[in-house]
């Protein structure tokens, strides 16, 4: 009974082939393209998706405490390149999080305040967990999870990451 309840709950294995991508819970590894960027809540940076998180600090008696704000993350739909074709990501929610959000808790919070993003920029190397339907002949995931496994040249041949272009120098 066991190993049958893990058979249907474990993951498939991931895939660089979009041969190998079939309808119905996939894992795909692939390089992001975007056709319709979203822009970042911080530095304003076109990306496939960001992941926001804000804190204010105060200062306590022995030590500086930190204090969650807000958590959000947004996706644009974008194309994994793989080996044999692509395959089109849509995102799993529309973003509500944006720019004046972002601009708006620091003028709430002021000096102490500080919001952080990681981006999932164009030409990323990543994997991508998500159910895969056909539409219009055309394989399509609903994403649900995306992780970066390396971050890769953008258009003009600009690094994605100023820390990873420094230390190529």
């Amino acid at each position: 009974m066991l190993r049958a309840i893990k058979t249907f709950i474990k993951d498939p294995e991931p895939t660089g082939k979009l041969d190998a991508v079939e309808p119905g819970l996939n894992i795909a590894e692939g390089v992001v393209r975007v056709t319709e960027p979203l822009r970042s809540p911080v530095r304003q940076q076109n990306c496939a998706a960001f992941f926001y998180r804000s804190f204010f600090f105060m200062a306590g008696e022995k030590a500086v405490a930190a204090h969650k704000i807000k958590e959000a993350q947004g996706y644009a739909s974008f194309e994994l390149e793989m080996d044999g074709g692509v395959l089109h990501v849509e995102p799993p929610r529309k973003s509500t999080f944006g720019h004046q959000d972002h601009v708006s808790l620091s003028r709430q919070y002021g000096q102490t305040f500080q919001g952080l993003e990681e981006l999932v920029m164009p030409g990323a190397r990543v994997r991508v967990r998500g159910k895969v339907k056909m539409a219009d002949g055309e394989k399509v995931m609903k994403l649900k999870e995306v992780t970066i496994l390396e971050k890769q040249a953008v258009a003009a041949g600009v690094v994605g990451d100023r820390k990873l272009r420094k230390k190529k120098r």
